[in-house]
């Protein structure tokens, strides 16, 4: 893999990350500031995708991402398998490859 695919988002995704069935399951936790998460939503824009956001500056989502996630790092792309049950995923290029694998077709 060159340097630009992997800028790209390219790598493979996680491969414990569950499948939906809709992109309407999924919510992003961001920060307006952070670059990474910014690399994200550049994708989710290409892609034409509409996904909830979150920013965790208001202390209710950074509790929820807390709470959920146990984890305080943005991004995180938290993904309803079923009504009640998530799963979080970190880190901007295995969000990436996930948007890409999973929703890349849908708009």
């Amino acid at each position: 893999m060159s340097m630009f695919d992997w800028l790209k988002g390219a790598d493979k995704p996680d491969a414990s990350a569950p499948a939906v069935d809709s992109c309407e399951r999924l919510a992003l936790y961001q920060r307006a500031w952070c670059p990474y998460c910014q690399r994200v939503k550049a994708v989710i824009a290409e892609l034409g995708l509409e996904i909830t956001e979150y920013d965790t500056n208001e202390p209710e989502h950074l509790q929820a991402l807390l709470a959920g996630g146990g984890q305080r790092m943005v991004p995180c792309l938290r993904i309803e398998q079923e009504p009640g049950h998530y799963y979080w995923l970190y880190e901007s290029m295995d969000i990436i490859a996930y948007l890409r694998q999973h929703c890349g077709g849908q708009s």
